[in-house]
C-alpha cells in the first residue's frame, strides 16, 4: 500500500496487488456559504465543494516488459478488489445552517493486461446517501447515488505491442490511445479536471516530443460551475476537444502549450432562480489557450508552472435586461516550487501561488442568471478545471488569489514502528483578483478574503493498516461580509487492505 495523497476521504487505495479496503471516514466542516438568491444559491455550493473533496484519480495500470515466449495466460495480469466505506459528514456554512450526511460505500474494481499493450479498467460504485431530515445539499431525498459505474476503459500502447511481437527495439516512436469513462486531468489542472467519456490519444514523435489529444463529453451527474441551470448537477452536457504538444529535454523536463475548446450543448431554458418567469438562454463555449511546464531546477528544487487564457462567449444575465451574447476574455495561472531537503526524516518545503481573473459587474461569480452585464466583456474565469484552495475555505478559483506555504516530513526517520508517520501543515492566505468583484459567497468592497491553516498527519501502522487525520480552520479576512466565525474541516480515516 502507498501514500499518494494525505486525504484519503472514504476511497478506494489501490496498490502495487490486487487489495480490498475498508475505509472508516470522520468529516467535519464549517466552511460553506449561500451567494446568490439566499438558499437558492446555498445548496449548490455546499455540494460542489463537497464533491471537490471526495474527488480521486484513477489508478494506473501496472507498466511491464512482455516475454513473448510466454503462452497468453502467462503474459496477461487480472486483478480485482473493492472496498467497503463509511463516511459521516457535517456541515455548518456561514449563516450558521447545520447539515448531516451519512454516506456508506461498496466499490468494486477489476483491471487487466495482455503483454502491457492491451489494457482495461473497470469500477462499480454503490453508494447510499443518508441526509437527516431537510439537509439535502442538492434538495432530493436519501437514495442510492448515481452513477453505479463509474469508470470503464480501454488503453491500446502500440510499443508494447510490438515488443509483445519480438521488436525488441520499438524505442522513439508510439502510439497510445484510452478510451472510455475516464478521468481526466488536463495540464495542471485549471482549465479542466472532470470525469469524462473521453478518447484520448497520444503520439510520440520521439522520446522528447510528442501530442496528447482530447475528445470528451461530461456524462451525467457532472456538476457544473453555472449553478442557475435547473440541472446543473444532473445535464451538464460540456463537450471538449484539445491538444497538447509536449517537449522534453535530456534532463526530463517538460514545457507544453494546448488548446482546448469547451462546447455547450444545454439545451433547456429554465432557470432554477424563482425570480426569473421568462425563458433563459445558457450557452458559453470557451477556447482555453495554456502555456506550462514542470521543471527539474536540482536534485532538490522542483517546478510547476502554467498560465491558461481563456476566451469565448456568453450569454448575459437576464436580470438586467433582454439577453446578449458578450464576449469572454479571462485568465488563470498556477506556479508550485517544491524543495525536497534529502535529510533523514524527509522533509519537504513547498510554495504555491494561485490566481484566476474575475468580473466587476457580475453579480455572480459563475452563474448566467445575476451573471455579465449586458453589452460588457466578461472577464470571470470558469471551467471545470480544479485548485487547491484550503479545506475549509475551498472556493473556485474565480476572482481569488490563493498563496499557500506547505512543510511535510517523517518526524521520527526510520526509527522502528514510526518510520512511516508523515506529518504536514499548509497555510493559506486568499485575496480578490479585482477588489469590486464577487466570489462565491457575499463579500464586500475589501480584499483581503482570510487566512487558513490545514494540518495532516498520515500513518501506515503496517503494509495493510494506515490511518489519516486532516484538520484545516479558516479566519475570514475583512472582505467577507456576514458572519466573522472561524469556519474548519476535520477528516478522520482508517484503511484497512487485503
Amino acid at each position: 500500500m502507498e501514500f499518494s495523497h494525505p486525504l484519503f476521504i472514504g476511497r478506494p487505495l489501490i496498490g502495487r496487488r490486487s487489495a480490498a479496503a475498508l475505509t472508516i471516514a470522520l468529516l467535519l466542516t464549517a466552511s460553506e456559504s449561500p451567494i446568490f438568491v439566499g438558499e437558492a444559491r446555498a445548496q449548490p455550493n455546499d455540494q460542489r465543494r463537497i464533491e471537490r473533496q471526495l474527488r480521486i484519480a484513477d489508478s494506473a495500470l501496472l507498466r511491464y516488459a512482455p516475454d513473448p515466449n510466454l503462452s497468453l495466460e502467462e503474459r496477461s495480469l487480472l486483478e480485482f478488489g473493492g472496498n467497503l466505506s463509511f463516511t459521516a459528514l457535517f456541515l455548518r456554512d456561514a449563516t450558521e445552517n447545520s447539515r448531516r450526511l451519512l454516506q456508506p460505500e461498496a466499490v468494486v474494481y477489476a483491471r487487466g493486461s495482455i503483454d502491457g499493450a492491451h489494457n482495461a479498467f473497470g469500477r462499480v460504485r454503490l453508494t447510499y446517501r443518508d441526509y437527516s431530515e431537510g439537509d439535502s445539499f442538492d434538495g432530493r431525498p436519501d437514495r442510492i447515488d448515481e452513477p453505479v459505474l463509474d469508470r470503464y476503459w480501454y488503453e491500446f500502447d502500440a510499443r508494447r505491442a510490438l515488443q509483445a511481437g519480438g521488436n525488441a527495439g520499438a524505442q522513439g516512436a508510439n502510439f497510445n490511445i484510452r478510451a472510455g469513462r475516464q478521468f481526466v486531468d488536463w495540464g495542471a489542472g485549471l482549465a479542466l479536471s472532470s470525469t469524462l467519456y473521453a478518447v484520448r490519444p497520444t503520439i510520440d514523435f520521439s522520446r522528447s516530443v510528442r501530442i496528447e489529444g482530447l475528445a470528451g463529453i461530461t456524462p451525467d451527474h457532472t456538476i457544473d460551475f453555472d449553478a442557475s441551470r435547473v440541472d446543473y448537477d444532473e445535464k451538464t452536457r460540456r463537450t471538449y476537444f484539445g491538444a497538447r504538444l509536449v517537449v522534453s529535454d535530456q534532463s526530463n523536463n517538460e514545457y507544453y502549450a494546448y488548446y482546448l475548446y469547451s462546447g455547450d450543448n444545454y439545451n433547456r431554458t429554465v432557470s432554477r432562480a424563482p425570480i426569473i418567469f421568462t425563458d433563459v438562454i445558457f450557452d458559453s463555449p470557451s477556447h482555453f489557450v495554456g502555456l506550462g511546464t514542470t521543471l527539474s531546477l536540482s536534485d532538490n528544487l522542483s517546478l510547476l508552472g502554467e498560465v491558461v487564457g481563456q476566451f469565448g462567449t456568453t450569454f448575459s444575465d437576464p436580470i438586467r435586461g433582454p439577453q446578449v451574447r458578450d464576449e469572454v476574455v479571462a485568465a488563470a495561472m498556477r506556479v508550485q516550487a517544491s524543495y525536497i531537503f534529502r535529510d533523514n526524516i524527509k522533509s519537504r518545503l513547498e510554495f504555491e501561488f494561485l490566481a484566476g481573473t474575475g468580473d466587476g459587474d457580475r453579480l455572480s461569480p459563475t452563474d448566467t442568471v445575476g451573471g455579465n452585464a449586458p453589452g460588457t466583456t466578461d472577464r470571470a474565469f470558469n471551467s471545470l478545471g480544479f485548485a487547491n484552495t484550503g479545506l475549509a475555505f475551498g472556493a473556485p478559483l474565480n476572482n481569488l488569489t490563493a498563496t499557500r506555504i506547505g512543510y511535510n516530513c517523517e518526524p521520527f526517520g526510520d526509527i522502528g514502528q514510526t518510520s512511516n508517520l508523515q506529518v504536514g501543515i499548509d497555510g493559506f492566505l486568499f485575496g480578490k483578483f479585482r477588489t469590486q468583484a464577487p466570489i462565491d459567497e457575499p463579500t464586500n468592497l475589501r480584499t483581503f478574503l482570510g487566512a487558513e491553516i490545514d494540518l495532516f498527519v498520515n500513518y501506515r501502522i503496517t503494509s495493510d493498516l494506515a490511518i489519516s487525520a486532516r484538520y484545516g480552520i479558516f479566519l475570514p479576512g475583512e472582505a467577507v461580509a456576514g458572519s466573522e466565525a472561524a469556519r474548519d474541516f476535520a477528516l478522520f480515516s482508517v484503511v484497512l487492505s487485503f
